[in-house]
């Protein structure tokens, strides 16, 4: 290769290497806005309390956490049910989204906090809440595949939450206690048996305590990756409820040798049930370094 050919090609690698972020960027904001949209479509429809509309903006197996350790989880299109006449009972006449706020973001995946407000048949406000959707790409397109709400803003005390986060903050570095010493008693106390998590790829519902999110194969995840511990980084309470409290953190896996092969973006919703904190749902976003060779071991 001549001098000046070697140039041009020093000069095109550059270009790519300069075009891979804005590429990426290009596929975050892309996934941003099918998840978004798929929202939207969902709350058009519920609004017209059609639920056979409603399902095809829904991923499956879809979760419902109504608090208080209930999963209601839909299989498949056709399972998800809501009852819109005790709805309006109630006096609902239509809901909002107020603000959208994106947590996490992938090619396959995007976690949203969103603001909404719901009306009566007077177009009067009856309540304002947060809810946490998951919305999935799959096969045939965008769908929210996850959702957990909470009480209406402004019913507590800035002192009672700042109490509550720093016991579901215990928990959670309990829990990160728990698996790195293979503690299985541990690990019982700091998760709640019914318990989903959406990895990658992955749905994982637990139903027992035999079940991978409890009981996790410490062995196989030794002989795969070598791993060692995992360590939590990155720690936000993005959501606080006296019996729900939600972190955005990320959890970095170092195998024997003491390196760093995975750091893991992830959403992990913590409640409160019989005065228990615990592990009831988690997203795994795709590790920014390394890889999972099981997905669904979780730390």
């Amino acid at each position: 290769m001549t001098t000046h050919c070697r140039f041009l090609y020093q000069v095109f690698l550059m270009i790519l290497v300069m075009l891979a972020p804005l590429r990426m960027f290009a596929a975050d904001s892309d996934a941003m806005a099918g998840a978004r949209q798929a929202l939207e479509d969902f709350l058009d429809d519920w609004n017209r309390s059609d639920l056979a509309a409603i399902q095809e903006h829904l991923s499956f197996p879809h979760v419902t956490d109504g608090g208080a350790g209930n999963l209601a989880i839909a299989q498949s299109s056709g399972d998800f049910v809501q009852d819109f006449d005790a709805l309006k009972r109630q006096g609902w006449r239509r809901s909002t989204f107020d603000n959208f706020a994106a947590l996490q973001e992938s090619a396959n995946k995007v976690n949203f906090l969103v603001d909404f407000t719901r009306y009566d048949a007077r177009d009067k406000v009856m309540s304002t809440s947060q809810v946490f959707y998951v919305v999935t790409l799959q096969d045939d397109g965008w769908g929210m595949q996850y959702r957990s709400g909470g009480a209406a803003a402004g019913q507590f005390t800035e002192a009672e939450l700042d109490l509550v986060e720093l016991e579901a903050t215990s928990a959670l570095y309990r829990f990160f206690d728990a698996f790195n010493a293979a503690d299985a008693e541990a690990l019982f106390d700091s998760n709640h048996v019914n318990q989903v998590m959406l990895a990658v790829s992955t749905f994982t519902h637990n139903q027992d305590r035999s079940g991978a999110l409890i009981n996790p194969d410490f062995a196989q995840m030794h002989a795969a990756e070598n791993w060692s511990h995992s360590v939590p980084e990155s720690i936000e309470a993005i959501f606080v409820m006296p019996d729900k409290v939600i972190f955005q953190l990320e959890f970095e896996r170092f195998n024997r040798d003491g390196e760093k092969y995975a750091i893991v973006p992830a959403t992990w919703v913590f409640t409160k049930i019989d005065g228990k904190w615990g592990i009831q749902f988690r997203s795994l976003m795709m590790p920014r370094e390394g890889g999972l060779s099981s997905p669904a071991f979780n730390n």
